[in-house]
């Protein structure tokens, strides 16, 4: 290294330098939900439990330099570098990097550019099935305990697309098509091998006259190479989901005597939901959906392993309201940070990891793993606690914005009752999670939740009457008027048991292991940390109030 590299390569070991001190010193970057150690990053891919390790991958994003990269000559966009970066833990707890699964470099204006895909169920030998924008849908495996390196398949891409302007392109947008099944989208795929049969489910929608809506594409192979599509694999219904809704990041496999299909959907909003049905004939019949996300939450992109406890492991992708969306169309000085995410050096979060399990009649229990309790520390027994009409109490020795606490509230007849978090008598930040017994639902009410008066929820001019992008708003959210609505029906004569998880900028609950909310929130104040109890019109018992703080695993 000559003198030149030499100081071209510290001045690069500075900027690193500075930027790990940028992003230590942001009070709202995540300490134990798990996050690249910096930039920008989307959809949680490849996840999948291998010779004693959690692995899971993700789409890392750097933006290229428009003047040195060549548009995409239908849209003028120019594409993001994208990467499956991949990382590896035997606690779901501490992760360490391996090389990215998958970096190619191709010429074009998508040259260097990954979709999502998914690690393949049941499979001999590990097996990555992906959407490769330039190409078609393309497969690797690998031969390495410590799945370090992936090789691709000779014959990729064993489902081609069409790379030719025509009707069939505008109409398939800038996902990929084939002139040999010209009804299917190409995108984001999934798999599994049946006997001696692989199957893979394709792209987020299929235009065969009857499968409006949501649905994809079942395909089936003797050997990986060879596909043969065998057509729509299942029927949404109207009283679920809304025509314009998709199936993408599709996770498929066994549930109980049942099966479930979990998915991310683009619209009406970006969010996590899915069903459970019946298996037969190479064709899914849903029989119970669920949304795992409301509007609000940020909360989409789903992956999910079995591992070998014969858990289903769930994670979701958590966007930034702090930083510039990149479906986001106004203009940048709307926001906080009109440079982008770049200003605050990092962008987006996974959820904590969470076991579907199998409730009464083959429903879904949602529950925080077990291994999220090694965190804990400093335990703090607060006993039982009784308001009375009326009243709020802040909980004296709860002040943390990185804590989990547990409490039940006992059966009552209060309209209304919930908890206070992150609340700041100086500033007046808090955000308030209501139960509403007359809406049946859960209310998180965080206009008040910041000072910052230009976080982005994604908010735009979407017609709220619409049931399934219910703000209880009459128009588009504004600053002071921000509230996520979850329907949930809670029993009469029922106790409603929390376990709350608070790390800085994100908010999970999980309620009696049924649903968990989701909400992201930017607290200003060093004082926004206190926490209470409150109850509406009737007196409400508040049991087992327990709280630890949890340790850190994010390097930074």
């Amino acid at each position: 290294m000559d003198g030149t590299d030499a100081h071209e390569f510290n001045d690069h070991l500075m900027r690193s330098y500075e930027l790990r001190e940028k992003l230590v010193s942001d009070p709202l970057r995540p300490t134990y939900h798990f996050l690249p150690p910096e930039g920008r990053w989307n959809d949680i891919n490849g996840a999948v439990y291998w010779n004693g390790r959690y692995h899971i991958g993700y789409l890392q994003k750097i933006s290229h330099d428009p003047e040195k990269v060549e548009a995409d000559p239908r849209t003028g966009r120019v594409w993001d570098f994208s990467s499956w970066q991949h990382v590896s833990s035997r606690d779901l707890l501490h992760w360490r990097y391996h090389k990215a699964s998958i970096r190619e470099d191709f010429p074009g204006y998508r040259g260097a550019y990954f979709n999502s895909g998914d690690v393949m169920d049941f499979m001999d030998i590990p097996t990555i099935i992906v959407n490769d924008p330039r190409r078609g849908i393309c497969i690797y495996q690998s031969h390495d305990d410590n799945l370090d390196e992936w090789v691709p398949l000779p014959e990729n891409p064993v489902i081609p697309i069409e790379t030719e302007n025509d009707s069939n392109t505008l109409m398939h947008g800038s996902r990929g098509w084939n002139k040999n099944f010209p009804e299917v989208v190409i995108f984001d795929p999934s798999g599994w091998k049946e006997g001696d049969t692989y199957y893979a489910l394709i792209g987020n929608k299929n235009f065969r006259p009857g499968f409006e809506g949501d649905t994809v594409s079942l395909f089936k192979s003797a050997d990986l190479k060879d596909w043969q599509y065998v057509g729509p694999f299942y029927k949404s219904d109207r009283k679920w989901t809304s025509e314009e809704e998709d199936c993408a990041c599709s996770n498929f496999f066994p549930f109980g005597e049942k099966h479930m299909m979990v998915m991310h959907t683009h619209k009406p909003f970006a969010k996590s939901q899915y069903y459970i049905g019946t298996y037969k004939d190479e064709q899914f019949y849903p029989e119970i959906h669920g949304q795992l996300s409301w509007f609000g939450s940020l909360l989409a992109g789903p992956e999910t392993l079995l591992d070998d406890n014969g858990r289903r492991i769930y994670w979701g992708w958590l966007a930034d309201a702090r930083s510039i969306p990149e479906t986001f169309k106004g203009p940048r000085e709307n926001s906080a940070y009109p440079e982008g995410w770049e200003t605050i050096g990092w962008s987006s979060v996974m959820t904590l990891p969470r076991h579907f399990d199998i409730g009464p009649n083959n429903t879904l229990l949602i529950k925080p793993v077990e291994e999220l309790k090694n965190l804990r520390y400093d335990h703090r027994d607060f006993g039982n606690i009784t308001l009375d009409t009326g009243q709020e109490q802040i909980i004296d020795g709860i002040f943390s914005d990185c804590m989990e606490i547990n409490l039940s509230f006992k059966a009552n007849n209060s309209s209304a009752f919930g908890v206070k978090l992150l609340h700041s008598d100086v500033s007046g930040e808090e955000t308030i999670v209501t139960y509403d017994r007359s809406q049946s639902a859960f209310i998180i009410d965080f206009s008040k939740a910041s000072l910052n008066e230009n976080l982005n929820y994604r908010e735009s001019p979407i017609n709220t009457t619409n049931a399934s992008v219910n703000t209880g708003a009459s128009g588009p959210w504004k600053h002071g008027y921000r509230k996520q609505f979850i329907p949930y029906q809670l029993p009469e004569d029922s106790d409603l048991s929390m376990e709350i998880f608070i790390d800085k900028s994100i908010l999970e609950i999980f309620v009696n292991s049924e649903i968990c909310l989701t909400q992201r929130i930017y607290p200003t104040h060093v004082d926004s940390k206190h926490f209470s109890l409150f109850t509406n019109d009737a007196p409400v018992e508040v049991e087992n109030i327990h709280k630890w703080e949890i340790d850190a695993t994010n390097p930074w």
